[in-house]
């Protein structure tokens, strides 16, 4: 018969696994994510430092200076010439000898050297953009290296938690195998779940090392610095619709503020291929000495005629042709900006409805599902794999929630952004997760929003 005296210690360690149960998950404020100023500050320091950025600003500095060199008119031809007036040298002695020094200098035709500057002008802002696009990726990356590392945080600290909720099932097994109401096998299964987390802590160690590291090189600063966080990530609701947000997207996109002026700078290359069609001009002037002879001097003037009009046609209609294509390009940025807009937008608002899943049912009701779990196995209702399926599924689905709590936080990041192409928005936290997660919770439904 098994002695009564040791039932307290049963009940004892089922009071304390109880007591390190989570609360029920409550929301954060919109001001901890939009107004953190940890991450402000690694922004700022971001634009500062970074090289990639910094050679950007040199190739805007270096383009703007091109238009004075457009303008300016081509460099004057000094010669020296010797003519002498026959074999012997008669510098002096024959009419016909003389040693001169000529000048030329060619005069483009009128108008051709401000067009080309503006030609020169126009491409130099068409290299603006490049600057703005490479500001805002690192603003965005800047942005998804944090929420990736306080993501990594948070799950440290969500293993931590279930590692010591864990230890205190297997004080309980260990009280109920003792006074004979438990099988071995019940703690040994509480101890292959312990290992199973320092699985998991090791993996998100490395996960914090590496977002670690990706911020430090994204701040050009040693990859070992250390970086303060908030403690977990808060969810910030999308304010506006998707047609703000598009508005929002199209207004700040680099890309068709580029294609805008790739258009500028093709009209005005057209502009200039048609000027190309008038002649050039030339004027040169001599001085020639003759020794003990009268001084002689000549000026002229000379035309460059644009005889071969086709090759300088053909230059108009490829310009002309380039400026109009433009127009198709706008259209086709445009489109897809609005697809990757509202493919965000609509990913991050069902992101915000399974969050409001999770805080306003799933992860209470799993919370009370453990609580009256332990009770029944104390009691001997249940099996200990009861026990394990709640406690799994209580852990998987905050696993899963705080996922994707980052990856709205990185959505919100590549709205910020307005890139056309496809981010790395979505962090994968749920397909990762603890075991035991029930098939068709909402971890499987990211997985299928990620397109995995």
């Amino acid at each position: 018969m098994v002695p009564f005296i040791n039932r307290p210690l049963v009940a004892a360690a089922a009071v304390a696994v109880l007591c390190l149960l989570p609360g029920p998950a409550r929301g954060q404020t919109a001001a901890q994510t939009e107004d953190d100023p940890l991450l402000r500050a690694l922004i700022d320091e971001a634009l500062a430092r970074n090289p990639d950025l910094r050679a950007a600003h040199s190739a805007i500095a270096a383009a703007r200076t091109s238009t004075e060199r457009a303008r300016a008119l081509p460099d004057p031809m000094v010669s020296v010439t010797y003519t002498n007036d026959g074999w012997a040298p008669s510098l002096g002695s024959m009419p016909m000898t003389t040693l001169g020094v000529m000048v030329s200098q060619a005069l483009p035709y009128s108008g051709k050297r401000d067009l080309r500057a503006a030609v020169a002008a126009s491409e130099a802002r068409r290299a603006e953009p490049a600057l703005d696009r490479a500001r805002l990726a690192l603003e965005g990356a800047v942005r998804r290296a944090y929420y990736g590392l306080a993501l990594a945080r948070e799950l440290e600290a969500l293993t931590a938690e279930q590692r010591e909720l864990w230890r205190q099932i297997e004080v309980l097994a260990r009280a109920r195998y003792a006074i004979g109401q438990g099988a071995q096998a019940d703690v040994l299964r509480v101890q292959t779940e312990v290992t199973r987390i320092e699985q998991r802590a090791i993996e998100q160690s490395a996960e914090a090392d590496v977002r670690l590291a990706e911020i430090n090189r994204l701040l050009a600063r040693p990859l070992d610095t250390p970086v303060t966080t908030q403690p977990a990530p808060a969810l910030t609701p999308l304010g506006d619709t998707a047609d703000e947000a598009i508005a929002a997207a199209l207004a700040v996109n680099p890309e068709l503020r580029g294609a805008a002026l790739a258009i500028e700078a093709n009209t005005a290359a057209a502009a200039a291929a048609r000027r190309d069609l008038k002649p050039d001009f030339s004027v040169q002037g001599g001085y020639m000495n003759r020794g003990g002879l009268d001084a002689m001097w000549l000026a002229g003037v000379g035309i460059t005629w644009p005889f071969n009009k086709k090759a300088r046609e053909s230059a108009v209609a490829e310009a002309e042709i380039r400026a109009k294509g433009g127009s198709h390009v706008v259209e086709s940025i445009r489109l897809q900006l609005a697809y990757r807009t509202r493919e965000r937008f609509t990913r991050a608002k069902a992101i915000e409805k399974l969050v409001a899943l999770y805080d306003g049912g799933i992860v209470p009701q799993n919370r009370m599902t453990v609580e009256a779990t332990l009770t029944s196995y104390q009691a001997g209702k249940v099996p200990f794999v009861s026990v394990l399926e709640a406690m799994a599924a209580l852990y998987a689905d905050r696993w899963a929630r705080a996922g994707l709590v980052a990856d709205h936080a990185k959505l919100r990041a590549s709205l910020r952004e307005a890139s056309l192409d496809a981010g790395g928005e979505m962090s994968g936290a749920a397909a990762s997760a603890p075991s035991a997660v029930p098939a068709g919770t909402a971890g499987g439904m990211l997985a299928g929003m990620s397109g995995k």
